[in-house]
């Protein structure tokens, strides 16, 4: 078997351990820190460097890894903006935006995140059934989560506490999505779960603080749902879950970042 067959596995395994430490630390660490954005990218530059090992030997299997890990990616930036809207505490009077509350908001995220990678490792082995009608359901609920969100004229994020029950769930439900979208049971497809998944706590912990002060946070969180809940809709009646091709993930990923690097300026901007 020659070297690069072998990186699929192996980076099954170092993967793992990463996610695990990753989450391990963001449970007893839950403020925010400067390594978070080395963490979130290192994530993002591992995918081309075991892209790269996998061509040296099978071109085809970089491109399905590559494919794989963009519908996992889009996914897992769908976790992290449905996350921040999920924890996130409001900050109350007298208190500074970000601190105290944010660390209380932020306990059930690297669960959330641990489930998520849990049901991707169970459904990449045993495959992934049909999630026609679950894809739909979730596509209303969004949707009316966003029209909800939508109407409230304040600035920053709402704080809606019974809702943070759901962010376990809601991490399981778009983890069996992710798996649907990125297709197979592959190792290949297992990396690319995995890999989209390493630093999505610490992003999550990272943006709460600005939606804190965000003016239109709600508005661009609710732009956000309705992107996301139309999308799973729409699967949910062609009679299958969220169905991942290179003009899908790269619509998904342009429409979330530009919301959320509209939202980061405003945020910057309102701090001055």
């Amino acid at each position: 078997m020659s070297v690069p067959a072998l990186v699929p596995s192996a980076a099954v395994i170092l993967l793992l351990a990463a996610l695990t430490a990753d989450l391990l630390t963001c449970a007893r660490e839950r403020a925010p820190t400067r390594r978070d954005p080395l963490v979130a990218g290192a994530g993002l530059l591992a995918a081309p460097l075991l892209a790269g090992a996998l061509a040296l030997d099978a071109p085809a299997k970089a491109a399905e890894f590559l494919a794989a890990w963009g519908a996992a990616l889009a996914m897992t930036v769908d976790l992290v903006v449905l996350l921040v809207l999920l924890t996130h505490r409001a900050p109350g009077a007298g208190e500074n935006p970000g601190v105290r509350r944010v660390r209380s908001g932020s306990r059930r995220v690297p669960v959330a995140v641990g489930a998520s990678a849990l049901v991707r490792i169970v459904l990449v082995s045993t495959g992934a059934p049909g999630l026609g009608w679950l894809s739909a359901a979730t596509g209303v609920v969004v949707l009316v989560g966003a029209w909800w969100l939508f109407r409230r004229d304040e600035p920053g994020l709402p704080e809606v506490r019974v809702a943070r029950l759901a962010a376990i769930p809601v991490a399981v439900v778009l983890g069996a999505f992710a798996v649907t979208a990125t297709g197979g049971s592959s190792p290949l497809v297992l990396c690319a779960n995995l890999l989209a998944l390493l630093g999505v706590a610490r992003l999550v912990r990272a943006a709460a603080p600005l939606c804190s002060r965000a003016p239109g946070a709600s508005v661009g969180g609710a732009a956000v749902l309705v992107f996301l809940g139309v999308e799973a809709l729409l699967a949910g009646i062609a009679g299958h879950g969220p169905a991942q091709d290179a003009s899908v993930t790269a619509l998904s990923l342009t429409m979330t970042l530009l919301v959320v690097v509209l939202g980061a300026i405003t945020a910057v901007r309102s701090g001055r």
